[in-house]
């Protein structure tokens, strides 16, 4: 009897054993259920070819560094996602560490003597048969959306970690749980991150005051081999370069920013998406910089005054080259050379070679003589009697302060202005006599930009005006006679244009068109009326020309301010921006002979300028072009274009260059030129994201009178790229990523001096 009875109570443990496992086994499955199960849900990185990722950053990670029940820890998982994809993402990054301290993760870890353990935000919910995995959720919720997540993997100090560094053993198990890509910086990447924030302090030890890191180009690599992850490149906050090296090679993602920043200001992250759409990338430059060798600077036909000469060349990248038998050291991919040579008096034959090629060209010294002595020779003016008009015959003249000095400008006149004379002033100019002719407000029109009209020529009347509207611009045509030379003065929101030798005896409409504007009108004592407007801050003044009709009367246009639009066509819905490539044609612009392959100049003006255009209408501008071709429009040509077309930003696009008689590889940088006070927001809003774009050197904004930049009608401003006199900025303009980004760039600059 007691075996038998010990062999039942043998039978019933065995059973209730069974049941036990059985109970577990049912446990673990519901948790699992609970859970999910990061091998059954997470996708890796090969799901989506085309990665465009958010990082989840400090911000989001300190959101578990406080206790929060299950249930706001999955709402805010699942508005993460969903703000995310609200932005153009495709895919979250996230390190797994709670803020504030890198040895608190959001993965369940198990082990001993681990350097991390779980969040107590993500253990303080557990419960009898409930232990809410949130990496496991993130995951889950993501594949629901058509989304994934990956793993930024950071070392023991929170920082990120690079290709090659060994990876924490707990790391590697947690993403290959949940089947996570890991990334990490390449070290090309890591290297210029240390560079850049070398480079800030160094400033901060100079100035005293604390300098930001500038972020380069960043490309993050997966770390695990065959996990399929695709290199991603980030640069926040400049859509220009991200796009154009995202769109210039394929196979590659991209990263947004972090999604707090970009939640705070989405538009860089808007832009940047903008710039992906459509087509591969059209080719903007006509010539490729040849491999072949030659010397393209400087031109044997022009004789030389220096001591030494900057020669500059082109030649195959990866062979050596000597030049007079001295080695050539080469900077950028494209074997573009340059190489300060000493110059003797008289011929100079100057020999380079590469393997078996050979190129000698002959430079001419010559002592410079001067020009000689002697009495001037009149240039054919006369002195104009007072009272006698004069008329304005170049498309843009000076009324100057002094005219001995072309840089005391009080205004600018334009081609059929007319103007009387109170008295004239003969002179020396350029070894030239000439006479200045001053008028009834003391400035001078100097005698090559006019012509003395007859003695019985009467002053312009106005009897009236007329309101219609072209555009954007409120156009007021002057009923009566006459094309009377104006002034203005400009402050904040009011404007006065005195015009001289003129008398208006109507009256003003009194819609002005802007709302709340306000309009007086009154003779002057110098025989002339002037009208002072005053507009207001909710309608503004955008700019203002005089243009003067076939008919023979004068009108005056008021621009109204451009606005951000919401439209679905991009924030510049409604913006025309007018390009001017310069130069063109016979004119090749700095460095280079007038022959061959070799892009000069005005090839890449019009190179960037076509990049620039194809950025802008990505963004919805209208563009026009000076040119489009390798055409040459006048200077005269070119503020036609910009008076007849009346748009809301003019930028003309060069690139720089210095006399060629010393080294001039570290010349460089970017600089832009303006000459009224409304052309110097957009020429600071060019160096800034043409800096950031290209890494180039900001060497500022100036005030200058080129003719480009002299107009009211808006913004104008002259653009200076980069140094095509150092071999190594011309490699960066000249080369696709150098292009699209200073065309983007461009385009960026527009879109941060549109209001809205």
């Amino acid at each position: 009897m007691k075996t038998r009875y010990r062999q039942r109570r043998a039978l019933a443990l065995v059973l209730a054993l069974a049941a036990l496992a059985a109970l577990a086994a049912l446990a673990w499955l519901l948790v699992a259920l609970v859970r999910g199960i990061g091998s059954l849900a997470g996708p890796d990185m090969r799901g989506l070819s085309d990665v465009r990722a958010v990082v989840l950053g400090e911000d989001w990670n300190s959101y578990f560094s406080t206790a929060r029940t299950t249930e706001e820890q999955q709402a805010y998982l699942e508005s993460t996602l969903d703000e995310a994809a609200n932005l153009g993402a495709n895919t979250v990054l996230f390190t797994g560490r709670v803020d504030g301290d890198p040895a608190q993760v959001l993965f369940r870890v198990k082990g001993k003597d681990l350097p991390v353990a779980t969040a107590a935000a993500v253990t303080d919910n557990d419960r009898f048969l409930s232990r809410f995995d949130p990496v496991g959720y993130l995951i889950k919720q993501a594949d629901a959306r058509g989304m994934q997540a990956a793993l930024l993997a950071t070392g023991d100090d929170g920082g990120l970690l690079t290709a090659g560094a060994a990876l924490p053993e707990w790391l590697q198990t947690a993403a290959a749980k949940e089947k996570l890509a890991l990334y990490g910086l390449d070290a090309a990447s890591a290297a210029a991150l240390d560079g850049a924030k070398a480079a800030a302090e160094a400033a901060a030890a100079e100035t005293g005051q604390a300098a930001q890191t500038s972020m380069p180009l960043l490309t993050y690599v997966g770390l695990t081999e065959g996990s399929g992850a695709p290199a991603l490149l980030r640069k926040d906050d400049d859509p220009a370069l991200l796009a154009a090296a995202y769109q210039l090679e394929a196979g590659r993602g991209l990263v947004l920013g972090e999604l707090g920043s970009l939640l705070a200001d989405g538009a860089d992250a808007a832009v940047t998406l903008r710039y992906l759409q459509g087509d591969a990338l059209p080719d903007v430059l006509a010539k490729e910089v040849p491999r072949a060798l030659s010397i393209v600077s400087p031109d044997p036909a022009v004789t030389l005054y220096s001591e030494n000469v900057y020669l500059i060349g082109t030649s195959d990248p990866e062979q050596p080259l000597t030049v007079n038998g001295q080695t050539v050291e080469r900077t950028g991919d494209m074997g573009v050379w340059g190489l300060l040579v000493p110059l003797n008096m008289g011929a100079n034959d100057i020999t380079a070679v590469q393997g078996d090629a050979t190129v000698t060209i002959t430079v001419t010294r010559s002592s410079y003589t001067g020009g000689g002595s002697g009495a001037a020779r009149p240039d054919g003016s006369v002195a104009a009697a007072p009272g006698q008009k004069l008329r304005i015959t170049e498309p843009l003249a000076s009324l100057l302060e002094d005219y001995t000095n072309s840089d005391s400008i009080l205004m600018t006149a334009y081609e059929g202005a007319v103007a009387t004379v109170k008295k004239s002033v003969s002179f020396v100019r350029s070894n030239r006599r000439t006479y200045a002719y001053q008028l009834e407000n003391g400035g001078y029109i100097l005698a090559k930009d006019c012509e003395l009209l007859d003695a019985s020529t009467p002053d312009a009347a106005f009897t009236g005006v007329e309101r219609t509207t072209e555009g954007n611009m409120e156009v007021f045509t002057f009923t009566g006679a006459g094309t009377p030379l104006y002034t203005h003065t400009w402050e904040g929101n009011e404007l006065t244009v005195t015009f001289l030798s003129a008398s208006f005896s109507g009256q003003m409409p009194a819609d002005l068109g802007f709302g709340g504007a306000t309009v007086t009108a009154e003779a002057t004592e110098a025989g002339g009326f002037s009208l002072h407007f005053v507009f207001n801050d909710v309608d503004p003044l955008w700019g203002y020309h005089v243009r003067y009709t076939a008919d023979g009367t004068a009108q005056l246009l008021l621009k109204h301010q451009p606005e951000r639009s919401d439209a679905d066509t991009g924030p510049l819905t409604g913006v025309t921006v007018m390009l001017d490539p310069g130069h063109g044609d016979t004119d090749t612009g700095a460095v280079g002979v007038p022959e061959g392959d070799f892009p000069q100049e005005k090839d890449l003006n019009l190179a960037e300028a076509l990049a620039a255009k194809y950025r802008l209408e990505q963004l919805g501008a209208t563009v026009l072009m000076t040119r489009t071709d390798d055409s040459f429009p006048s200077l005269g040509d070119r503020i036609k274009a910009l008076n007849d077309a009346a748009p809301d930003f003019f930028i003309s696009v060069h690139h720089n260059s210095t006399n060629l008689d010393k080294e001039t590889d570290d010349l460089v940088g970017t600089e832009c030129y303006w000459f009224y006070t409304e052309g110097r927001p957009l020429a600071e809003a060019l160096v800034n994201r043409m800096c950031a774009a290209t890494g180039r050197k900001a060497r500022g904004v100036f005030y200058n009178y080129f003719y480009v930049t002299r107009s009211n009608l808006c913004p104008a401003v002259l653009l200076e790229t980069g140094f095509v006199s150092s071999p190594t900025e011309y490699q960066s303009c000249a080369g696709d990523l150098g292009l699209w980004a200073e065309g983007g760039a461009i385009a960026q600059a527009v879109l941060d001096c549109v209001p809205g």
